[in-house]
């Protein structure tokens, strides 16, 4: 899941044109490009603490003093001693690999693989909603989700459409033998009617072959229980300010 989510985020913001950098305990990423990405996470629980913070001297260097959001992905290090306040911590979620039951979508409810570049755009505008409630910060075409993106064989973009608009929203991610499921989201008026659940299925019915990993909020929790996620470990997020 760690590897899943550190190539998640690095092959976002590549295409936002930021530069990132991995090793065996860390990934991390230059500045720039959007700031809903993290800048970097602890990778192995059985690198040395003292192994992490040598390699995190370069993350601070590059960011020159800019606030830095890491994770770390098994919640077991203490990153205070490097000035860094831990935000929250959350419990992340596998589906062991298993052929998914057929799923009835909502009345009226489809949904698309996003192929185009105006479809990238209603997923951008309908991920904004589902997180910020709000038309005002709308970010630029493609300033989030980099066009190039959209060739990226492991990356799949899905729509929850309702007639002519797109109502919610999620990305699958296929790599380091897993597929891992981010940035669900519903616009406020359309929740609580199932379209949620129905991207969970699709989505995990992309590579039923593969274990799949979450990281959700834990009001949300149930929407993937019901399709077979368990509690696994858990991910810290810490901010260097």
């Amino acid at each position: 899941m760690a590897l899943n989510f550190a190539g998640f985020e690095s092959a976002c913001v590549r295409a936002l044109g930021v530069a990132t950098f991995q090793t065996r305990s860390i990934w991390w990423r230059e500045p720039g490009g959007s700031p809903i990405y993290s800048a970097g996470g602890i990778l192995d629980p059985d690198v040395s603490d003292q192994a992490i913070f040598d390699e995190l001297a370069s993350v601070h260097a590059a960011w020159q003093g800019a606030p830095i959001e890491l994770n770390d992905y098994w919640a077991i290090r203490d990153l205070t001693g490097l000035g860094y306040t831990r935000l929250f911590q959350n419990p992340w979620y596998v589906r062991s690999a298993a052929p998914v039951e057929p799923c009835e979508l909502p009345q009226g409810l489809s949904i698309e693989t996003v192929k185009t570049p105006e479809q990238l755009r209603e997923f951008e505008r309908a991920c904004h909603l589902g997180f910020d409630n709000s038309e005002a910060n709308l970010p630029q075409r493609f300033a989030q989700h980099g066009e190039t993106t959209l060739d990226d064989p492991g990356m799949v973009y899905l729509n929850a459409r309702l007639g002519d608009q797109v109502v919610a929203s999620t990305i699958a991610h296929a790599a380091e033998n897993m597929l891992g499921i981010y940035a669900i989201s519903v616009v406020a008026p359309f929740r609580r009617r199932g379209y949620g659940t129905a991207l969970v299925h699709a989505a995990v019915a992309l590579r039923p072959d593969l274990p799949v990993s979450v990281w959700p909020d834990p009001p949300s929790v149930p929407m993937y229980t019901r399709w077979g996620f368990s509690r696994a470990e858990e991910i810290a997020c810490w901010l260097r300010a």
